[in-house]
C-alpha cells in the first residue's frame, strides 16, 4: 500500500501493534522510529507520519497537506457482475478516482449475485479501501445498488457527458464528447450485454453509444479503458503534487 487509511483518534494515539496495518508497516516494511510514511483520514486530508515511538501502539506524528487531492468528475452505471468481476472493478475505479460506482441488477445479469458474501458480509468495502490506499489517496467512491436501470439513472450526476458502451450497435469509437461539460457518466452493461429495453432507457435518458474497436471486453477493463478516455477527453488529469509542500 501506498497511503495508510487511519481515522482522526489514530492520528492522535496510534494504531495498535496488533492491527494488519501496524504489522505491515513494523513487519513487512520495517519501519522504525524516526521514519515516514503516508497517512490519510477518509474522504479527508493525506498526510506524512513519522514513527515516535513502537510499544502497545504504533505512535506517530502527521505534517497535514494543505489542501484535499480532488476528486475526478466521473462516474459508473454497472450492470450488477459476478462477484469477482465486481472486486476487481471495486479495487480498480477506487485506484483510477472515481467518484461513484451505482451497480444495478441487469435484465440479463444474474439477481443472486448480491447474495455472495462479497456484498452480504460487506467484503466489497475491503476492495474499495485497498484500491484507494494503492493509490496513495483517500478520496473513496460512493457505491450503490439498486434493482434496475431506471433507478440508477435516478441518481445519476443531472447534466453530464452520458456515455454508454455498446460494441453491438455503436457507430462510433469512444474519442470525442458532445457540448461543454464538466462531469461525465460512464454505462457498462453485463457480461450478457444490454438488453433492448435497457437501451431505450439509456437513450431516452440522454446517452450515446460508443465502442472500444473490434474486441469484446471484460466488464472490468471496459470500465477502466472507458473511464480513462472519458477522463482525458474531460480534461480531468492532474499533475502529481508533492504531499507536503
Amino acid at each position: 500500500m501506498n497511503l495508510v487509511l487511519i481515522n482522526q483518534e489514530e492520528s492522535t494515539h496510534g494504531i495498535p501493534m496488533d492491527d494488519p496495518r501496524a504489522v505491515h508497516l513494523t513487519q513487512t516494511v520495517g519501519l522504525q522510529p524516526g521514519k515516514t510514511f503516508v497517512v490519510g483520514i477518509k474522504n479527508a486530508f493525506r498526510g506524512l507520519a513519522t514513527i515516535q515511538k513502537i510499544s502497545e501502539h504504533l505512535i506517530f506524528t502527521v505534517e497535514w497537506e494543505k489542501e484535499k487531492q480532488a476528486r475526478l468528475p466521473l462516474e459508473l452505471l454497472v450492470g450488477l457482475p459476478r462477484p469477482q468481476t465486481a472486486k476487481k472493478i471495486l479495487y480498480d475505479a477506487a485506484s483510477l478516482g472515481v467518484k461513484k460506482i451505482i451497480f444495478f441488477v441487469s435484465e440479463k445479469g444474474d439477481p443472486g449475485y448480491l447474495s455472495s458474501s462479497l456484498w452480504k458480509n460487506n467484503e466489497w468495502g475491503d476492495f474499495l479501501l485497498r484500491g484507494t490506499e494503492q493509490a496513495c489517496s483517500c478520496l473513496v467512491p460512493d457505491v450503490v445498488h439498486v434493482p434496475n436501470i431506471e433507478e440508477g439513472i435516478k441518481l445519476l450526476y443531472p447534466q453530464s457527458w452520458r456515455v454508454a458502451l455498446d460494441p453491438y450497435i455503436a457507430k462510433e469509437s469512444l474519442k470525442t464528447k458532445l457540448g461543454n461539460f464538466s462531469f461525465g457518466t460512464l454505462a457498462i452493461g453485463p457480461e450478457r450485454g444490454w438488453s433492448n429495453d435497457e437501451r431505450s432507457v439509456l437513450k431516452t435518458n440522454g446517452f450515446n453509444f460508443y465502442h472500444l474497436g473490434d474486441r469484446i471486453l471484460r466488464v472490468e477493463t471496459a470500465c477502466t479503458a472507458g473511464s480513462v478516455l472519458m477522463l482525458s477527453e474531460l480534461n480531468a488529469w492532474q499533475p502529481h503534487r508533492n504531499l507536503i509542500s
